[in-house]
């Protein structure tokens, strides 16, 4: 059983959070464009196909993401193996008999989680707001759609936090959820063969498949609350076509719901449903190969002879 110090889980977050990062910010681009109130008037046209608009400036609102990221993943992988070592020992020691491993993953994902979106939370508002972000200028520091978005909020920064009650209800859940199966999943790949769980390689590629099934199937379950949590956030920063936010303030998550669901239907609650399912099967399994992979790597100096048998 390989030893893990906190040095190897902060390096391997960070790694992880690179490197998913930069593949898979243009799909959650993507993701929020379709979410977002002006889907239907500037990212679709009449006839039903996206309009090429939808694809331009992938990269808008990326710096953000990457440099709340690395401190978001690291607080959130040190809170979580912590947690999650200390239900294993207590039960190795006859403790906690009655909790179930999986309830102990999912509680330890759930206490990561909550702090981890606390990081998050200001850097995906600026993200998702620079992420619709039409504006045009001929200076320099106009045309910088994230300088746009910290003009806006430098008057009011504690909207930074906008949606932070509905990260918390669409993300705590789901990653309790994708952790629980994760562990599960990973526990039975590596259960088979003995041999194969001290391979670096086959771990990672385990981990990664565990994560994207586990991710894929608790992602498709809290699409409508991820759709009330953006039309906030994109509200918070002025982007949405109907009204000011500066005037009229941000709607809360059942107004704002009941708002999708008056105007849209049911329809407009999943919207994105396809893309999200996608990018977290893809994104999830990126994440997490990584992690393990560099996690054990560092802490074995790419010992082939560590496993992740935890």
């Amino acid at each position: 059983m390989p030893s893990f110090g906190g040095g190897d889980i902060l390096s391997a977050a960070a790694v992880a959070t690179v490197v998913v990062d930069v593949t898979v910010h243009p799909m959650d681009t993507i993701i929020t464009r379709i979410q977002s109130p002006a889907y239907r008037t500037h990212y679709r046209q009449l006839n039903g196909l996206f309009h090429r608009s939808l694809f331009q400036g992938l990269y808008q609102g990326f710096g953000p993401t990457l440099i709340a990221g690395i401190p978001s993943s690291a607080a959130f992988f040190a809170i979580y193996e912590a947690s999650k070592s200390l239900f294993e020992n207590a039960q190795k020691s006859g403790h906690l008999q009655f909790v179930p491993l999986p309830i102990a993953h999912a509680i330890s994902g759930a206490a990561a989680d909550l702090i981890a979106c606390a990081v998050i939370n200001p850097a995906e508002v600026l993200k998702q707001n620079a992420q619709v972000s039409r504006q045009k200028s001929t200076s320099p520091e106009q045309r910088s759609h994230l300088i746009q978005a910290l003009k806006t909020f430098s008057r009011q920064p504690t909207r930074l936090w906008t949606g932070y009650t509905m990260l918390v209800a669409s993300s705590l859940p789901g990653t309790s959820l994708t952790f629980s199966l994760y562990e599960w999943l990973k526990k039975r790949l590596t259960a088979a063969d003995s041999d194969l769980t001290r391979d670096i390689q086959y771990q990672a590629k385990v981990s990664a498949v565990s994560a994207a099934v586990a991710a894929g199937c608790a992602s498709c379950i809290f699409v409508p609350v991820d759709v009330v949590k953006t039309r906030m956030r994109l509200a918070a920063g002025g982007n949405t076509p109907t009204s000011s936010s500066a005037k009229t303030g941000v709607q809360g998550p059942m107004a704002t719901a009941k708002n999708i669901f008056r105007t849209e239907g049911v329809r407009g609650l999943f919207r994105g449903l396809t893309f999200t399912f996608l990018a977290s099967m893809f994104g999830a399994g990126l994440y997490l190969g990584c992690y393990e992979g560099c996690k054990l790597y560092m802490a074995g100096d790419g010992g082939s002879d560590k496993n992740l048998s935890r």
